[in-house]
């Protein structure tokens, strides 16, 4: 019989708040060694992968964070590289057996057949994918992928399930979209997409996420423009992570570009007003590229609560 044998892998796992300070800064910590079992870590959220959009960067991952409640973790988002960054925090596949989508723009999704395929090989039970309408087109498509390679592992192994059986997918749309009596989610329609009512591609929804359970309240923002449902249903939460285009951003695009990052994207300005007008504790940004003070000083002229400017690995307690 074929062994595997899962090496130790480094792991950053704690990136710790300057004390104090109205911009968090954090900073790689100690190392752990790989676990094919879920994690069983700290109420908080670790920040796997801040970059967004289909352009490859050095210094961030895709879009991807890791929400731990009561001990049960859940992936918001799926972005290239998820499975390695989850390595570098001392994990592998399998500790992420819940996921949800906000959307389904390819950054967003491009490391769910990876993540799928190595959960199911490292023998995971199962793996629930929730997204909007076109999810289960997409979880099909994931499913076909992994088929070359369950032959061989069922045939190897002795794999009971197929892949079909494996990921299921669950689509959702607005109001109260989970509850596992340990957290509610609960999804508003947002801005990023601006279809007109009644055409072929209104079917398509981005949505903005709150995760509820004892004493903490959570908001993802996904991608969005300016929003009042998201201002809503961000109303008193401990935390709002939130999707920024920065000014270098903003600057960086073809002028005809432009129009796009500011309806259907947050300005440092829009970030702020909106984490002001839902009253947060804490600000995180991912989904983020080219930073700098200035933006921070946009955010602070409105918000004066915590902010922490998101890195990969970036860990924060709740």
């Amino acid at each position: 019989m074929r062994k595997v044998i899962l090496a130790k892998t480094l792991a950053v796992v704690v990136c710790a708040a300057m004390a104090g300070s109205a911009v968090a800064s954090t900073k790689p910590a100690t190392a752990a060694a790989a676990s094919t079992a879920p994690a069983q870590a700290s109420d908080g959220l670790l920040l796997l992968g801040t970059s967004g959009g289909p352009l490859a960067r050095a210094d961030r991952a895709g879009i991807a964070t890791l929400l731990t409640i009561g001990g049960r973790n859940y992936l918001v988002d799926a972005g290239e590289g998820v499975v390695h960054q989850l390595g570098k925090a001392g994990m592998q596949a399998p500790a992420a057996p819940i996921v949800f989508l906000t959307h389904l723009h390819d950054d967003h999704y491009a490391g769910l057949p990876g993540l799928a395929s190595f959960s199911y090989t490292l023998r995971a039970p199962r793996l629930d994918v929730y997204g909007p309408a076109g999810t289960v087109d997409l979880v099909r498509g994931v499913a076909q992928v992994m088929v070359p390679n369950a032959r061989i592992r069922m045939a190897e192994q002795g794999l009971k399930h197929t892949p079909a059986e494996f990921v299921v997918a669950h689509e959702y749309g607005a109001g109260t979209i989970f509850d596992d009596g340990n957290v509610s989610v609960s999804a508003v329609v947002n801005t990023h997409f601006d279809f007109p009512d009644g055409s072929p591609a209104a079917v398509n929804k981005s949505y903005s996420l709150r995760f509820d359970a004892k004493g903490h309240s959570i908001v993802f923002t996904g991608d969005t423009g300016p929003s009042q449902a998201v201002a809503t249903l961000a109303k008193g939460a401990d935390v709002l992570v939130s999707e920024m285009a920065s000014n270098a951003d903003r600057a960086a695009v073809p002028p005809f570009v432009r129009p796009h990052m500011d309806r259907e994207h947050l300005s440092p300005l829009e970030v702020g007003k909106l984490a002001a007008a839902a009253g947060v504790k804490t600000l995180v940004l991912t989904h983020i590229g080219i930073t700098d003070p200035s933006d921070v000083a946009e955010i602070r002229s409105v918000f004066k609560g915590r902010i922490i400017v998101g890195a990969d690995l970036t860990k924060v307690a709740l």
